[in-house]
């Protein structure tokens, strides 16, 4: 990472995987042969748009992202905003950034293309992240009917001006998303249309994400 870099990516690989079950956190797990974070290092570097790409990862595998990846890496933290926090102060003392795309360790679908449209979008706005409807019937504790249209998911990629987020992001916040850090007046625009990036979170999210990249030509190496 330079002093001259604006377009940043930072690939968040500090989680334990304590739900996965697995003898090494899920980003490190192979599918077809590739560790996990490899096919979302593939797809980052493939981005027309990025000048540098930063990965903010337990200690204990730096060395091996470093010889494997030959990535840039930043100490992660207990927790995922803790997480978040080093990596951009990281990238705030070692970079001219203005733009960030922050991308799941554990999404290994995801694509270039919609990073570099994520950092396109970043000229108009202040933010953007992947959103989703909900299609399923939605519940709640005491109440039956719940208005599903109200309600939508969120998801990485991330994208960020970033003096912005940098200024208003907080380790300590309970917020799951970087962007409900951002100030209600944000100018934030949310993708329904970016593909779903299926998320390892259980053994059984394997079989599906394996079908995923194997049927995909960018991965067929």
């Amino acid at each position: 990472m330079n002093q001259t870099d604006k377009n940043v990516i930072m690939i968040t690989a500090g989680g334990v995987g304590a739900r996965f079950g697995s003898s090494v956190p899920k980003q490190y797990v192979e599918i077809n042969g590739r560790q996990v974070i490899s096919y979302v290092i593939e797809a980052c570097r493939q981005s027309r748009q990025a000048d540098a790409v930063v990965v903010v990862a337990h200690p204990d595998y730096h060395n091996e992202l470093r010889a494997a990846y030959g990535v840039e890496v930043v100490e992660s933290g207990p927790e995922l905003n803790v997480t978040k926090r080093n990596g951009l102060d990281y990238i705030g003392r070692h970079s001219a950034c203005e733009k960030l795309v922050v991308v799941d360790a554990v999404r290994p679908a995801v694509e270039s293309s919609v990073i570099d449209r994520f950092f396109a979008l970043l000229d108009e706005y202040d933010a953007v992240a992947c959103a989703r409807k909900i299609t399923d019937s939605l519940g709640r504790y005491g109440e039956w009917f719940v208005n599903r249209e109200e309600y939508y998911t969120l998801s990485t990629p991330e994208g960020f001006r970033f003096p912005l987020i940098d200024r208003h992001f907080k380790a300590a916040s309970p917020l799951t998303e970087s962007i409900q850090q951002l100030p209600p007046a944000s100018n934030v625009y949310l993708d329904f249309d970016a593909p779903y990036y299926d998320k390892l979170t259980y053994p059984e999210d394997l079989a599906r994400v394996q079908w995923i990249l194997s049927h995909r030509p960018i991965h067929a190496k």
